[in-house]
């Protein structure tokens, strides 16, 4: 009866564990240059956005049978072009947050290790470790992976809890209100991959055995928290590090902890800012690669059990190890592209589409529904596409 009480509790911990990895890392970065209130305004939309888009894709796979992914939505909703469309953008999304996660990772496992035990690890070494240390647990499970995720929020909590208190100390208000309202939106695609969760939405529905209450408080408050959160975070590294500061992150392409570690001279928070930002990315990259395990074997229709999970899991971790030990400084880059493509296709395209399928032309009966009707799509759909643009301006005219 408790184990079944937690439940919703859990779903609303692995989705605010997913919305919260590399991209919160990420986000000061790309946030900070255009100010601390354009930062939270722009900030609110997105958590806004990516709400709504979560729960019309939860409308779609109330509408599918059990254990159905992306793939198998896509084929039925969105037919053949569909589904190879949803197939290479869930690829190419969750591969750069991957590539992401191991990059930011590593070396925050590597310092760790050498904190704890003295033992030094360079180079590729420590980008393989970090991927067979958190690999052999998504191979183990959901269940594994959930008990795991409890302590590893514990962990993300207790370390951000501890590091706001003692940061809010170097907090300087003329940092905060430095504003460029023009800068503001150039964040988007980032804030799209920091509260990217949809992809753990088909094993949280089998996890939470479809109940719709629950899984719409999973993601209204899995949003809300991360919102809550990032906004703090937003204000406490604005107000603490200077414009020329942020801008050289972004130059170097390295998470916020790191350039923390470099200008702060307090040992506490430099310690903090190392664990915070493990956790932050590990809670991230457990469910990402559980989703993508899932996604892998609805795709190919290989049971995700035995040695058969074993390469599954080996097909998600191997490439972006690989890539991410060659091209060690593409953290900020690939969340870019995560966010302002994958995400705004695969997150905020096809769950419109998919809807818009199901309610209009399929006329498939609803047991919720987002408010707004036709216009409230045709504005989650506008929305979409402007990120992109966004993307693709950052890309060709930065």
């Amino acid at each position: 009866m408790i184990r079944k009480a937690m439940r919703p509790l859990s779903g609303i911990l692995l989705v605010m564990g997913t919305c919260i990895g590399a991209g919160m890392l990420a986000l000061p970065v790309v946030t900070g240059v255009a100010g601390f209130l354009p930062a939270i305004v722009v900030n609110l939309l997105c958590c806004l956005f990516m709400m709504a888009t979560g729960l019309l894709f939860l409308e779609a796979i109330l509408w599918s049978h059990d254990g159905a992914n992306v793939l198998s939505l896509a084929q039925r909703f969105l037919g053949k072009w569909g589904k190879w469309i949803g197939g290479i953008s869930f690829l190419f999304l969750y591969y750069c947050l991957e590539v992401s996660y191991c990059s930011g990772g590593t070396p925050a496992l590597v310092r760790i290790v050498d904190q704890i035990s003295g033992i030094q690890i360079h180079g590729a070494i420590g980008y393989l470790l970090f991927s067979l240390v958190f690999g052999i647990i998504v191979y183990m499970g959901t269940s594994t992976l959930n008990r795991l995720n409890w302590v590893l929020m514990a962990g993300l909590i207790i370390s951000f809890v501890m590091l706001i208190g003692i940061g809010s100390s170097q907090v300087q208000t003329e940092l905060l209100q430095r504003a460029d309202w023009r800068l503001s939106l150039a964040a988007t695609p980032t804030l799209f991959g920091a509260y990217g969760y949809h992809n753990l939405l088909p094993s949280l529905s089998t996890y939470l055995k479809r109940h719709i209450t629950s899984l719409r408080f999973a993601v209204i408050f899995g949003t809300l928290l991360p919102f809550l959160i990032y906004s703090i975070w937003q204000w406490m590294i604005i107000g603490t590090l200077s414009l020329e500061q942020i801008q050289n992150a972004d130059l170097q392409g390295e998470p916020i902890t790191q350039t923390l570690q470099t200008y702060l001279g307090n040992p506490w928070l430099r310690n903090l800012g190392e664990f915070f930002g493990f956790f932050a990315l590990v809670t991230s990259f457990l469910g990402v690669s559980l989703s993508m395990v899932d996604f892998l074997a609805d795709g190919t229709g290989i049971r995700p059990e035995g040695w058969k999970r074993f390469i599954l899991c080996a097909l998600v971790l191997v490439p972006p190890t690989f890539f991410a030990a060659t091209y060690p400084g593409v953290f900020i880059e690939a969340i870019g592209l995560a966010g302002g493509y994958g995400e705004a296709i695969l997150n905020g395209l096809f769950p419109i589409l998919m809807v818009w399928v199901g309610r209009y032309i399929l006329h498939l009966p609803s047991q919720y529904s987002l408010m707004g009707g036709r216009p409230m799509l045709a504005i989650l759909l506008l929305i979409t596409l402007f990120i992109m643009g966004i993307e693709t301006h950052h890309l060709f005219f930065r």
